[in-house]
């Protein structure tokens, strides 16, 4: 890129009066001075003497007067032509038509996003009134990554088993689902039931352990002394190593039910309690400025909520 070139060219742009373009337009569409100042909100002199400003950048008088009306010169003809398209994109930028074409960027786990977004995609894909393209990327291992993303506007939603508080971040509590223990349909030694002293005895598979947040789970004295064989972010390496293996899962029923034909696992009930899985969504309080944003969120935290009451 020839950035001496490009330089020139936005000082060029910046002396020039980008509304002269537009008044251009109004009166080439409309063919008279009049109905473009009305359309424009403008008085005729004001529209008029616009007109004459452009003629000062052109070697041309870009409209002649024929009778009562005025026509566009050839030259005009070709500027029209040259700049109409730009101009189009640049008003579907700022048309309330085109806000619904978006693309929302939403960070996660890999897992929360099996866990979730099949159905936020279901629910885009169901609307009419939105044309919004999903960019999913996985969570940054540094502690702030998800604070920063969110400041700097790198992330529109962010989804996680922990809650991001910050002055300018808005969290809230989106989801709830009961935790499962998982092992291979043909464990040696669970057969119906895992008690408190069996749980001793096995090596067990975690999701993420940084972010796993479970209500009395691995914190509780349930767990002490147990051993954690394997912890991964991703859902079907978890998985793979539990039926290949004679460990022992931990997981939110939802993925278990969704994940279980796939692979050669069982759920196993558990004498102890294992607690319920939050998950939290964190958003820019500057989204409340962005009006299509705040219904998409809104639309977000409905159909959760319809999960969260057919799961229960």
């Amino acid at each position: 890129m020839d950035y001496s070139s490009h330089n020139d060219g936005l000082k060029l742009l910046r002396r020039f009066d980008m509304n002269l373009l537009t008044i251009f337009e109004a009166v080439y569409a409309y063919k008279s001075v009049s109905k473009a100042a009305e359309a424009l909100g403008m008085t005729s002199p004001a529209v008029s003497q616009s007109i004459q400003r452009l003629r000062g950048y052109f070697p041309d008088p870009l409209f002649i007067r024929i009778g009562k009306g005025i026509s566009p010169t050839v030259y005009a003809d070709s500027l029209h032509s040259n700049i109409k398209s730009s101009l189009i994109d640049i008003i579907g930028i700022f048309s309330t038509k085109n806000e619904s074409n978006r693309t929302l960027v939403i960070w996660s786990e890999p897992y929360l996003g099996v866990l979730l977004l099949s159905s936020v995609c279901e629910l885009f894909e169901q609307s009419t009134n939105f044309h919004c393209q999903i960019l999913h990327r996985p969570l940054p291992e540094k502690d702030n990554g998800a604070e920063e993303a969110l400041m700097y506007h790198r992330a529109d939603i962010i989804f996680d088993t922990k809650a991001t508080y910050s002055p300018g971040i808005e969290v809230e509590n989106v989801y709830s689902d009961k935790m499962v223990a998982v092992c291979r349909t043909d464990h040696p030694r669970i057969k119906d039931r895992l008690t408190v002293d069996m749980l001793q005895d096995e090596k067990q598979v975690f999701l993420n352990r940084t972010s796993m947040k479970m209500a009395s789970a691995e914190q509780g004295d349930s767990f002490k002394g147990a051993e954690t064989a394997f912890s991964t972010y991703s859902l079907m390496t978890s998985l793979s190593v539990i039926e290949s293996t004679d460990y022992v899962g931990f997981f939110p029923l939802t993925l278990v039910n969704k994940m279980q034909p796939a692979f050669r696992i069982r759920q196993i009930e558990c004498d102890f309690e294992l607690g319920d899985y939050e998950i939290y969504m964190s958003y820019s309080k500057k989204a409340m400025q962005d009006r299509l944003l705040l219904m998409l969120l809104n639309m977000i935290r409905r159909r959760l909520a319809s999960m969260n009451a057919q799961e229960r």
